[in-house]
């Protein structure tokens, strides 16, 4: 009879643990489908560092106005082998605080000795950082043009962009943003971008996420097509860009 007790209780718990591995998978899409970013903690023991980084974690959502996730991940639990491949978790310094935009995309990452609650907060993308990012991370590159609407070139600008990026197959997508745009002062900022330009500004970011031209005003499709195809130099990309930009 014990022995059957032994078994029960083994089979309980055994499921129990597959049912809260498997919840780590399900709540990081619930979060995808309701657009809301996730801290997600990945650890591989329990104890107080792991304590700490959630700790940091629940600080940086309990701040954010917006709705957040704080969302654990053990990856000693092979059950969990997937999200560390996807997450790239292998030989990684843990425990580490990932920032999953609303789209699902991974927008930055920071081991528990550099996290504070205010770093993880400014690694959620701006609304055009979003879009940006996602954009990356399905290999694509991207033309983003800045601009007032009081600026007339405007329309001509982003149809030779449209055109650009049926030359580039698709593979290229452009993404408008406003110089007023308080939403994206931060991407703005990263750019470099005059805000007293006279013509909306075209930058180029290749596939590696690096700015690797800049075009004041109208500038012909082959030059876009071109530029976007440019090998990857040094540099980074917008966040933290270090080349390009409006001077």
């Amino acid at each position: 009879m014990k022995t059957i007790q032994n078994i029960l209780i083994l089979f309980l718990l055994f499921t129990g643990l597959m049912r809260v591995n498997a919840q780590t998978s399900t709540e990081i899409e619930k979060a995808n489908k309701s657009c809301k970013p996730v801290f997600l903690v990945a650890y591989n023991a329990s104890g107080a560092d792991a304590d700490k980084a959630i700790s940091i974690a629940n600080s940086a959502k309990k701040t954010l106005k917006a709705s957040s996730l704080v969302i654990k991940l053990n990856t000693s639990d092979a059950t969990n082998s997937d999200l560390v491949s996807r997450y790239r978790l292998a030989g990684a310094p843990l425990p580490l605080i990932l920032v999953l935009d609303k789209n699902g995309t991974t927008s930055g990452g920071l081991a528990l000795k550099d996290a504070t609650p205010e770093k993880l907060i400014d690694m959620i993308p701006t609304p055009k950082s979003s879009e940006l990012i996602k954009s990356l991370a399905e290999g694509k590159s991207v033309y983003i043009v800045v601009y007032k609407e009081s600026m007339t070139s405007k329309k001509s600008i982003i149809e030779n962009c449209a055109v650009a990026c049926s030359k580039m197959d698709n593979k290229t997508v452009t993404l408008m943003v406003a110089m007023d745009d308080k939403n994206e002062t931060k991407l703005l900022q990263s750019l470099k971008c005059n805000l007293n330009a006279k013509e909306p500004v075209t930058y180029v970011i290749n596939k590696a996420g690096q700015v690797i031209g800049q075009y004041n005003g109208l500038t012909d499709v082959n030059t876009l097509v071109s530029t976007a195809k440019k090998a990857p130099a040094s540099g980074c990309c917008p966040g933290g860009a270090k080349t390009g930009g409006c001077k």
